[in-house]
């Protein structure tokens, strides 16, 4: 049913991507360890997961085995989340957002057999050449559109905690986009989008769908896990309560530092992510387990965000 269908989606920012792909740290936590956690969980509620890869990522030998066996879980879905995951994708010229979709998009066939359907930006950074570029490589989703003027503050924490973090080159890229208030001129439901950034509300030829983070208004903070930790779970579940009274398909996004700890770190590196520090992986996979069995307790049944998108274009 589609106005019952939601998706768990793993935006994947891997320890390697936040200490800056060292040559000497090979063995990413987040894939070890974060991945297993996360199947475990879904496991548990015969739910499906879309996992959005950095491509960088794949270049690490034991990375690349992981997902590559990932991959034949009838219950994921690999999508792309660009190669070197840069804070100011969005801004890039023509030739390097090519680049950086079609050089992931080939490393996870690669790896994978599989071509991969949907996308996520970094930082939620958009701009028409990105979407020119997905629906040129026959992308069936996009969900990187933050429908929400707490984009403002939320970059504003990354730019800070990598400033903190001594990390200034990624600090100032964030603050490098020309869609601060695309979030005015699009609404929360899912529309679908030509080259030209033209809307549609019904899927037509050399188009692809937007499904945008689910948000309340355009002044609330968009309903991701991430909230829970920054604003507490009663204020997340009343929200969440909210989405789901809509009785409409959405996504609801998680990281794996929502899933890993303080002991999965490699101390000899740095990193701007506060919330692996001083919460135990246990205490967090109970969280999200908390969420899981809000949504479905209110009749909602998972799937990969693949199927969410064709049901939406069938609709």
């Amino acid at each position: 049913m589609l106005n019952k269908s939601f998706s768990i989606n793993l935006n994947f920012d891997s320890l390697g991507e936040a200490y800056g792909w060292p040559n000497n740290y090979k063995d990413d936590k987040a894939f070890s360890n974060g991945i297993r956690r996360i199947i475990k969980t879904i496991q548990k509620y015969n739910i499906p997961v879309t996992f959005f890869i950095v491509g960088k990522d794949l270049e690490n030998k034991k990375n690349f085995e992981i997902v590559k066996r990932l991959s034949d879980n009838d219950n994921v879905e690999i999508a792309n989340h660009t190669y070197n995951h840069l804070f100011n994708f969005g801004s890039r010229n023509k030739s390097i957002i090519y680049n950086e979709i079609y050089k992931s998009h080939e490393i996870i066939y690669n790896c994978t057999g599989k071509e991969c359907k949907g996308f996520i930006s970094p930082t939620w950074s958009v701009s028409k050449n990105v979407i020119k570029t997905l629906i040129n490589l026959k992308y069936e989703y996009d969900t990187s559109y933050f429908q929400s003027a707490s984009i403002f503050p939320a970059i504003f924490k990354i730019f800070l905690s990598h400033i903190l973090d001594g990390k200034f080159s990624k600090s100032f890229q964030i603050l490098d986009r020309r869609d601060y208030f695309l979030f005015l001129k699009r609404k929360a439901e899912p529309f679908f989008l030509d080259s030209n950034l033209s809307v549609f509300k019904k899927k037509k030829p050399d188009t692809i769908l937007e499904i945008p983070m689910p948000t309340i208004n355009r002044f609330s903070p968009p309903v991701w896990h991430t909230v829970g930790y920054i604003f507490g779970w009663k204020y997340l579940k009343k929200n969440l309560l909210k989405i789901l009274k809509k009785n409409e398909p959405f996504f609801y996004l998680i990281h794996p530092a929502d899933i890993l700890d303080g002991d999965d770190q490699d101390l000899r590196f740095t990193h701007a992510l506060e919330r692996m520090n001083n919460i135990d992986h246990e205490i967090k996979i109970s969280n999200l387990e908390m969420i899981i069995e809000l949504i479905l307790s209110n009749g909602y049944n998972g799937v990969k965000v693949i199927d969410l998108a064709r049901q939406i274009n069938e609709k």
